[in-house]
């Protein structure tokens, strides 16, 4: 039995569903990291964990944090469940990429199914 989507990006015909759908994904990310919404000093971060790496972290600052404090007193948590990664880090503002959405959750380590540098060091 033949069936008429594709799996590859040589073949003819539609797309498959999951396949659409990882693209979208993908699409969507690569516009995210392009127009970044700075962050204001409320609500979750994305992190650059080292500072030449492509990969961004989820950080959610610490309660009262001051919106102008730097360093930023943070936790990494899963982009997902939202448990903590880690306990308090002290993040200079320099690593902060913007305001945490959605599709930068394809460039986490957690996605990727690896655990973070055991030293992590956010602070230059």
């Amino acid at each position: 039995m033949t069936t008429g989507f594709r799996r590859c990006g040589h073949g003819t015909g539609p797309l498959h569903p999951g396949d659409q759908k990882a693209v979208a994904e993908f699409t969507a990310m690569l516009a995210a990291r392009q127009r970044l919404v700075p962050w204001s000093g409320c609500g979750d971060v994305a992190v650059r964990i080292a500072p030449d790496a492509r990969a961004l972290e989820r950080g959610r600052p610490a309660e009262g944090q001051k919106a102008d404090a730097d360093p930023v007193t943070l936790v990494l948590i899963h982009p997902d469940t939202e448990t903590a990664l880690t306990g308090t880090l002290h993040c200079a503002r320099a690593r902060i990429h913007g305001t945490w959405t959605e599709p930068y959750r394809l460039l986490t380590y957690a996605l990727a199914g690896r655990g973070l540098p055991p030293d992590i060091d956010l602070s230059t």
